[in-house]
Parts: structure tokens; C-alpha cells; sequence
């Protein structure tokens, strides 16, 4: 039983309030996916480039390393990491992300019964050493969010065993941090190197890579694939952690937060800018390859400071802010399959071009909107509720 393994730690101040920017952040990011990915409904398609919109999950990334930063600083590594509080923690993430996903791999896989991988998915190795596959596609995101998950209480560990009575718990954290980003640099560097020196064609060649790498193969190459492989983007999530160490160790003035989140909106245009003339014109190179992805974690965290402390508007748009962002998870895991529906009865039915895409566009957000719902409350909660039951004592942060 899991309760054998633990004993819950005394004098941890819990936290269940929910902060609205947080939640504005959430809600206007899974609002980009979902744009990103209903183009073919969307009747203002052809005035706004949004399919780039797809890169507002890199914001959930920056969210999801701020909440497991604050958690891990005021739990795990309280007073001194050990294997009893990274098994609490662990436990306490599986809860939390584990049934809502296998419930939709399930429902997917009734849909494309013809998936033969389907194992992968079960335990997040779908685009671990390999590109995401079509099945299940965007689950990328939440692979690179469970093994970093899984492998940062892990090497928060070693260096804890490394700098033994030197290490203080912010010097410890903050070296792990450290190992993820430049991880992620050195990954994406020999994919750079790789690509400009046609190494992929030969090691296909020579039987050392499996076929689906094939899609990096020059002159193309696939940067998109890239970007969504666990092994490119480990670091991803550390640049939230590095927010919520800065914010732990001290208090930020107002203004800096303001400053740092127009700063964060700059960097944010200037990063699609140089899509636009990059990627969107096949113009790859170092700046691309290795800096923009950590670019764009950069943006999503500066802005963050300003997110925690923004005032509250009325009630009203709280409660819609806050149950967009309640929802979001599941409605990131089903969104897809929905809208694949959808798109492909809309593009065959007279009803394309007949004037009723708006209806088909709304409709089809509200459907997506209620089938995440009754996820959030018969799936989701129900195992929140559960976890305070088996961890009482635990940080709970928003929706982390």
C-alpha cells in the first residue's frame, strides 16, 4: 500500500488557492492549440498565420516547471531530499496526470483500433528516441512532461550525493536546473551538427537510427518533429523551475514583474518573426536549431512574475478563466480526436462554404469544452481528492 511507504511531513504550509493569472496563462494557451489546430473551421484562417499558434504549449511547459518547481522546493527538498520524498512525489504526479491520459489512450485507441504501438503510449515512449507518431499525436507534450517528471528527482538525487554536506537545498536545486538546460542545449547542438553534416543519412544508411528519423534527413528536415521529441526537449520545463526559485528566494518588486512581462511580449513577437523568416521559408540554422525553442520557454517565463501577482477582474471572468483552465488538460487530451472528426465530415458535407462555419467552429469548441468538463469532474477531481486524502500534508498548487 502506498500509504506504508510515507509518512506525511509535518509543517508544510498548503496552498489550494488559485492564482488568476496562472490561470489566464493557461486558458489563452490551450486556446492557442486549439486554434493552432482548427484552421480548417476557422472562418478567419486565411487573415492570421494560425497554425503557429501550435507553440503556445511551450507556455504550458514554463506553467508546469513553475508549479513542480514551487512543489519540490517547499516538499521535497524539505528539510533534505530522499527516496521517501521523490516516491511521494512521483506518486502524487501519476495521480494527477495518469488517469485522465489512459482513460483517453482508450478512448483514442477505439477510434484507431488499427494502432499497433499502443505500449509506447502506456508508458510515454512515443517520441522518447523517435518522432512522434501519428497516433495519439499531440501526447508529445505530456511525454516530455512526465520524463522530466521522472528524471528530475532523479538527478536532483546525484547532486545532492555530490555536493554532500556543501550542498544547501537552493545550491542543489538550482545545479539540477542547470544539468536540464544545458542538456537541452548539447541535444539540440548535435542535431544541428548532424543535420548540416548529412549524418543522418548516413547512419540510416548504416542501420544506427531507425527509419522514422528518416524525416530529418536534408535538404528538408523536419524542425517540427524536432521540437517534439522528449530527448530535444527535456529542458523545456527547467525554465519554469528557474521562476520558481527566483520567486521562492525573494520578493519582486511590481513594477520589475510589469517590466519583465512587456519585455517577455517583445521577445514573444520577435520569436514568431523569425519563423516567419526561418522556418516558415525553410531557412534553417544554429539560432533556429538551438536557441529558439529556449527562446520561446524565456518568453512564457518572464511574463510569469506579472502572471502570479496581476489584479483580479470581476467575478464573472474569473469563473470563466478559471474553469477554461480547470479544463485544460482534457481538453488538450481530446480536442484532436474531436476536431479530426469534425474537419474531415465538414471538408466532405455541402456544409463547407455555405455560410454556417461559424456555427460549425463554436460548436465544435463547446462540444470539445463539455466533453472535458465531465472528464475534469468524473476523472480528474475525483483523483485530486484522492491524493489530499493519501498526502495531507503535500503542497497542492493550482492545478499542478
Amino acid at each position: 500500500m502506498i500509504e506504508n511507504f510515507t509518512r506525511p511531513r509535518k509543517n508544510v504550509a498548503k496552498t489550494t488557492e488559485r492564482i488568476f493569472g496562472l490561470d489566464l496563462m493557461r486558458a489563452v494557451s490551450i486556446l492557442m492549440v486549439f486554434l493552432s489546430h482548427s484552421m480548417a473551421l476557422n472562418p478567419l484562417d486565411r487573415y492570421f498565420p494560425f497554425g503557429w499558434l501550435g507553440l503556445g504549449v511551450e507556455a504550458f511547459f514554463v506553467l508546469s516547471g513553475f508549479l513542480i518547481g514551487r512543489i519540490i522546493l517547499r516538499t521535497v527538498l524539505q528539510p533534505g531530499i530522499s527516496w521517501e520524498a521523490v516516491k511521494v512525489f512521483w506518486v502524487n504526479r501519476w495521480l494527477r496526470t495518469l488517469p485522465a491520459y489512459l482513460l483517453a489512450i482508450a478512448i483514442y485507441y477505439c477510434f484507431y483500433s488499427d494502432m499497433r504501438n499502443i505500449i509506447f503510449y502506456v508508458f510515454f515512449a512515443q517520441n522518447l528516441l523517435t518522432p512522434a507518431q501519428g497516433f495519439f499525436p499531440h501526447s508529445w507534450s505530456l511525454a516530455v512532461e512526465e520524463w522530466f517528471y521522472l528524471t528530475f528527482p532523479l538527478v536532483l538525487l546525484a547532486v545532492a550525493a555530490i555536493w554532500g554536506n556543501r550542498g544547501s537545498r537552493y545550491r542543489i536545486y538550482l545545479t539540477t536546473i542547470g544539468v536540464f538546460i544545458f542538456t537541452g542545449l548539447v541535444t539540440k547542438s548535435i542535431y544541428h551538427w548532424m543535420y548540416h553534416q548529412d549524418l543522418f543519412t548516413y547512419f540510416l544508411n548504416k542501420g544506427l537510427l531507425m527509419p522514422s528519423w528518416k524525416t530529418f534527413v536534408p535538404p528538408t528536415g523536419d524542425w517540427d518533429s524536432m521540437r517534439k521529441m522528449v530527448v530535444f526537449r527535456i529542458d523545456a520545463i527547467a525554465y519554469g523551475c528557474l521562476v520558481a526559485y527566483i520567486l521562492e528566494k525573494g520578493n519582486m518588486a511590481y513594477k520589475s514583474r510589469v517590466w519583465l512581462f512587456a519585455v517577455g511580449g517583445m521577445l514573444l513577437l520577435l520569436c514568431f518573426e523569425i519563423i516567419q523568416h526561418t522556418i516558415a521559408g525553410s531557412k534553417i540554422n544554429y539560432l533556429v536549431d538551438v536557441l529558439l525553442l529556449p527562446m520561446f520557454c524565456l518568453t512564457f517565463a518572464l511574463m510569469l512574475p506579472y502572471a502570479i501577482s496581476c489584479p483580479r477582474p470581476g467575478n464573472t471572468l474569473v469563473k470563466v478563466v478559471t474553469n477554461v483552465s480547470q479544463t485544460s488538460y482534457s481538453f488538450y487530451l481530446m480536442h484532436f480526436l474531436v476536431l479530426d472528426f469534425v474537419i474531415k465530415w465538414y471538408e466532405k458535407s455541402e456544409a463547407a462554404g455555405s455560410g454556417w462555419q461559424w456555427l460549425f467552429f463554436l460548436g465544435t469548441y463547446i462540444f470539445i469544452y463539455f466533453i472535458a468538463y465531465l472528464m475534469y469532474k468524473f476523472v480528474e477531481l475525483p483523483f485530486m481528492n484522492y491524493r489530499k486524502k493519501l498526502f495531507p500534508n503535500s503542497v497542492h498548487v493550482s492545478r499542478s
